[in-house]
């Protein structure tokens, strides 16, 4: 009898333990796509995950395809599992489109800023250069292990080209950065430290002059 009833439910088994891998394999999925934590906020900021928007905490995951916007008078860092990290100023917006780990290893990440300030401090293996961009909709930012300040601003004339009114700021603290528009054929300008570029429109990136942007570097941004 009890392999008869063995028999009747093994179809049932075998759906119930089918569910249980998927549903196992699914939470390592997820576990997966998790690159960071928010390791510092100031302020308030949104986080929003697979299209649910909730207020950002100290120690909140972050995964890829996460997008976090600050407010006024807000700043939020994120520590990702490389020991890179990324600063977020105030009234900003970012998305983490890609981010490629092996182990503690970061093989490729890519971040978007969208509106406001970013600081970006990269972490590179010795020996190796990992791909590490920063984007914004009108400049890319290449990295290899540096500490580097992005800023996006719209609806403000340009210092570099008054009649734009979008433009980036990439400056540079540590190590080298290239800059460039995918929207010129212009190739790359490679930013060194004590250095920064400004991105117009659709123009290429201007020759490296040495630091000194407005706004960037403001008290209570580092």
């Amino acid at each position: 009898m009890i392999g008869d009833y063995t028999l009747m439910f093994r179809p049932v088994l075998k759906t119930i333990g089918a569910a249980a891998i998927m549903l196992m394999f699914a939470a390592q999925i997820s576990a997966a796509q998790e690159v960071g934590a928010v390791s510092k906020l100031v302020g308030l900021a949104k986080l929003t995950h697979r299209g649910n928007e909730s207020a950002v905490v100290v120690a909140m995951p972050v995964s890829i395809g996460d997008k976090i916007r600050t407010m006024k008078n807000a700043q939020v860092s994120v520590m990702f599992r490389d020991g890179s990290s990324a600063e977020l100023g105030e009234s900003s917006y970012l998305s983490i489109d890609s981010y490629a780990l092996a182990g503690s290893t970061r093989t490729a990440g890519l971040l978007a800023l969208w509106a406001g300030r970013l600081r970006t401090i990269v972490k590179v293996a010795t020996g190796s250069e990992p791909s590490f961009e920063v984007h914004t909709p009108n400049a890319v930012v290449a990295v290899r292990g540096t500490d580097f300040e992005t800023a996006f601003i719209d609806n403000r004339p340009c210092p570099e080209d008054h009649s734009c009114m979008r433009y980036t700021t990439v400056g540079v603290s540590k190590g080298i950065v290239a800059v460039s528009n995918p929207s010129n054929p212009a190739p790359p300008t490679e930013v060194r430290e004590g250095y920064e570029t400004t991105v117009a429109c659709e123009s290429a990136a201007t020759s490296p002059a040495p630091l000194g942007m407005e706004d960037l570097g403001a008290p209570g941004y580092h």
